[in-house]
């Protein structure tokens, strides 16, 4: 198995396909747009689809398109399912969670926070321009 994804990690490039059905490769939005990426099992269906209802709803919330939002049940190297990462444009992880159960992963709103985070913070002030 792979190592757990973290807090200050570089977010792997990967392939996947979301639930609704399209392709999705992190190479064609790496340093142009932030990453909310939810891995959801296969098995809790019912609390799937409620989670993704609630995050699509919160997710409405949020201005600019700097931020893309992929939701999956495909395995992602180092994230367990299910589980949530929030990396900014250049694949830095700014939160990664996961959890036995949907019900104990990172609320939507509190994704939301996370993307709102990402998409106001300023490299130079972070000391993060090297």
């Amino acid at each position: 198995m792979s190592e757990m994804l973290k807090t200050g990690d570089l977010l792997p490039h990967f392939n996947v396909t979301t639930l609704g059905g399209e392709r999705f490769a992190y190479s064609d939005i790496w340093q142009r747009k932030n990453l909310l990426l939810v891995s959801l099992s296969h098995a809790d269906s019912t609390g799937n689809a409620e989670y993704v209802s609630q995050l699509t709803s919160q997710m409405s919330a949020l201005t600019g398109d700097d931020i893309v939002c992929v939701v999956t049940s495909d395995n992602i190297a180092g994230l367990p399912t299910p589980g949530v990462v929030v990396a900014d444009r250049w694949g830095e992880i700014h939160h990664v969670a996961h959890a036995a159960r949907i019900e104990d992963l990172t609320s939507p709103a509190g994704l939301v926070e996370w993307s709102r985070f990402i998409q106001h913070q300023c490299p130079e002030c972070e000391g993060e321009a090297k």
